[in-house]
């Protein structure tokens, strides 16, 4: 019976069906970051949050991104990186205010940007237009 369970609740999560309720914003550093954006290996649209510890506006971000990716769970995956950690990258990308949010629909397309705090209808807006 046991067993049966386990493989209901695998079945389901392939699905992406149960994977909406365990859906978070899964933290990176810079080389899985490069390793997901700089060739083909993104499965799906992602947005990506730079931020700090330290950032206030961060900090008040960081819910609505858990909320979101609960929301577009098996759609969109999200991302986060700390700057301070990860200063390489962060100055690789010009990165000079945070939160700095970036939303990548495919390898191949520029993405889109926002930088500051933003609420989580605009957030929506961007997601949205990702999955056009």
């Amino acid at each position: 019976m046991k067993k049966a369970l386990l493989i209901v609740v695998a079945m389901l999560t392939m699905c992406g069906i149960a994977s909406a309720q365990e859906a978070t914003v899964k933290v990176i550093d810079q080389k899985k970051f490069m390793e997901l954006f700089a060739g083909e290996t993104l499965a799906r649209p992602a947005v990506v949050d730079f931020n700090a510890t330290w950032c206030g506006p961060c900090r008040q971000l960081a819910p609505i991104l858990e909320e979101l990716a609960k929301e577009y769970a098996g759609k969109v995956d999200f991302y986060s990186i700390d700057v301070d950690k990860n200063k390489e990258l962060a100055k690789a990308l010009e990165i000079q205010s945070i939160p700095y949010v970036i939303f990548v629909k495919s390898p191949n397309e520029d993405p889109q940007e926002s930088i500051g705090l933003i609420t989580k209808e605009e957030m929506k807006v961007f997601v949205d237009n990702m999955l056009k």
